[in-house]
């Protein structure tokens, strides 16, 4: 159900502005998300939220911020850690977080957020490949 105008949507994943552009990692519980995230954040992103995410269509483009508290990152068998992060940004690419076998040579796939359509990949987040794969997904799709 899409999210009434000016009313954030409420939906489990994580978000990161990785090499000035966001990023929506989604994927079911224990798929990886925040083990990609904290990759990523090791390779100089940003954390904008993690396990909640709010969503916003502003001007066709989709916005994303942490419902409070802010700043919060769970690494499971760690903890809780309070990380400075950023208090939103602008989402450019969907990242699906699963296990499962892709297609050899996937069909280009869009999702639809808030009624702004974006590109999406999915991505194994195990995968030594997988910041690689979404960084030419990034340049691919011409965002980055």
């Amino acid at each position: 159900m899409p999210a009434a105008a000016g009313r954030p949507l409420r939906r489990h994943g994580c978000c990161v502005l990785w090499r000035g552009r966001g990023l929506f990692i989604r994927g079911r519980s224990g798929a990886g998300k925040s083990a990609l995230v904290l990759r990523l954040l090791a390779h100089g992103a940003w954390l904008v939220a993690d396990d909640l995410v709010e969503l916003r269509a502003v001007d066709g483009c989709l916005h994303a911020c942490a419902p409070s508290p802010r700043g919060h990152l769970e690494v499971r068998g760690l903890g809780l850690f309070r990380l400075v992060g950023l208090a939103g940004c602008r989402i450019h690419l969907v990242v699906e977080v699963s296990a499962a076998r892709r297609a050899r040579l996937p069909e280009p796939r869009e999702a639809s957020i808030c009624g702004v359509p974006l590109p999406e990949v999915t991505i194994d987040a195990a995968s030594p490949t997988a910041l690689a794969r979404i960084e030419l997904a990034l340049f691919a799709m011409r965002v980055l």
